[in-house]
């Protein structure tokens, strides 16, 4: 029996789509969190929302971690900390490291700040989640080994067209509601 899927190559490589999918799932039911279709699944989308970010975010630090003890090409700690100084990649393992602060910065101020900055300024910060997404998939996909397979073609697809759907339908909802709110004022205005 053959464990090669436990080398610190595999899991460096399976923890990183790990992330990718846990941070697609918390954006996905974020976004659908505050959807008028899903308003009876609210509480269950909010807690899948934290937990999978919140597991992500530590699939994220395994995965960096793994890069400190990887016997093939192994990152000093200020290279996996200090964006574009790693000698491997430098703009592609800066992505990766930047998306880890933006990603650090949603959830810290989401579980532990929120109330303290108010919800505006929170809510600015949160969308920052989307960034950093954005720089994890651009991360995964031009410096990741599997990229050119048609299973992982697949797994960023299919992430990237759920959260872009999601982010279509939460704009076009709030669009109308905000059209909506205008009508009903000026009803309310006229005699």
């Amino acid at each position: 029996m053959s464990f090669d899927w436990l080398s610190t190559w595999s899991l460096i490589r399976i923890s990183g789509f790990l992330a990718y999918f846990l941070f697609s799932l918390s954006i996905a039911a974020g976004l659908m969190n505050r959807l008028y279709l899903f308003k009876k699944q609210r509480p269950l989308l909010l807690e899948l929302h934290k937990l999978s970010g919140w597991i992500g975010m530590l699939t994220v630090v395994f995965h960096a971690t793994l890069l400190l003890v990887d016997s093939y090409m192994p990152y000093p700690v200020f290279e996996i900390l200090i964006p574009f100084t790693a000698e491997n990649d430098p703009v592609i393992s800066g992505l990766g490291t930047i998306s880890f602060y933006l990603f650090l910065l949603t959830i810290g101020t989401s579980d532990f700040f929120m109330k303290q900055l108010g919800r505006s300024l929170w809510k600015k910060i949160h969308f920052l989640v989307i960034p950093a997404w954005c720089l994890m998939v651009l991360h995964g996909i031009l410096m990741g080994t599997d990229s050119t397979k048609p299973w992982a073609a697949f797994i960023y697809g299919g992430g990237t067209i759920l959260v872009i759907i999601l982010l279509v339908f939460r704009y076009v909802e709030n669009l109308l509601e905000s059209t909506g709110n205008k009508k009903g004022k000026v009803l309310k205005k006229t005699p």
